[in-house]
C-alpha cells in the first residue's frame, strides 16, 4: 500500500492527472501532464498520465499496477475530473494514495455524490474565487448548479488553498500559494522527496 507516512518510496512515483469537461479540447490539464510527461522522459521512475474524466476504470488499472509494485500515487482531478478522482478512490480500497489534489472541483450530480475521500493520506483542496469572474466561471457555476459543491467531501482537507484565479487556470492554481506558502505543486514535488535531517550547527555542538 502506498504511504506518504513510510520511508520515501524508492520503487517510483506515478502521476495520475484527470481533465474535465472538455478538456480533450482545451487541453488545460493535458497540456499540464504533458509538460510533466517531458520532465520524466529520462527517468525511469517517475511517470505523469493524463486521463479524460470519463476514463475511471483506466486510471483505476494504473493506480492499483503501481500501487501493486510500491509506487508513490498522485492523483490530481480538475473539475469533473475531481469528482472523477474521489469515484476512483473508493474503487481501488483498501490500496490508499500517497496525495490527492482536487483543484476547483465540481460534482457531476447531486443525486449520485462522489464518496468521501477515506484512503488519502494527504489532500489538498484548491478553490477558485476570482475577484473578476469570466466565463470559464459561469460553466463552473451551472456545473455547481446542477451538482452541488464538494467543499463538504473535501471538509477534511489538509489545505484549502484559495486561488483569486478563474476556473480555466488549472496550471495557475496548481502554482497558487496557500497561507502557508506552500502551492499543490510544491505538495507534488515533495511528496516523494526524503526528508534529509538538518546537520547541526555549530552553536547547538557546544
Amino acid at each position: 500500500m502506498a504511504s506518504a507516512t513510510a520511508t520515501p518510496n524508492r520503487r517510483g512515483v506515478t502521476e495520475l492527472y484527470i481533465g474535465g469537461a472538455g478538456d480533450t479540447r482545451t487541453r488545460l490539464v493535458a497540456a499540464y501532464a504533458d509538460e510533466r510527461q517531458r520532465k520524466f522522459a529520462h527517468q525511469a521512475h517517475h511517470d505523469a498520465h493524463y486521463f479524460p474524466h470519463y476514463a475511471s476504470r483506466r486510471i483505476q488499472h494504473i493506480a492499483l499496477r503501481d500501487a501493486e509494485i510500491g509506487r508513490t500515487l498522485i492523483l490530481i482531478g480538475h473539475s469533473w475530473g475531481g469528482d472523477t478522482a474521489l469515484r476512483v478512490l473508493k474503487a481501488i480500497r483498501p490500496i490508499s494514495v500517497d496525495l490527492l489534489v482536487c483543484v476547483d472541483p465540481v460534482p457531476k450530480s447531486r443525486l449520485n455524490p462522489p464518496p468521501m475521500p477515506r484512503n488519502a493520506d494527504m489532500i489538498i483542496h484548491v478553490d477558485a474565487r476570482p475577484s473578476y469572474p469570466n466565463r470559464s466561471d459561469q460553466v463552473k457555476g451551472m456545473g455547481q448548479w446542477f451538482g452541488g459543491t464538494l467543499h463538504r467531501r473535501l471538509s477534511a482537507a489538509h489545505a484549502l488553498i484559495i486561488a483569486d484565479l478563474n476556473h480555466f487556470a488549472f496550471a495557475q492554481m496548481m502554482f497558487a500559494p496557500g497561507e502557508d506558502g506552500l502551492s499543490a505543486a510544491d505538495h507534488v514535488e515533495r511528496i516523494d522527496q526524503p526528508i534529509r535531517p538538518k546537520a547541526a550547527s555549530s552553536s547547538s555542538a557546544g
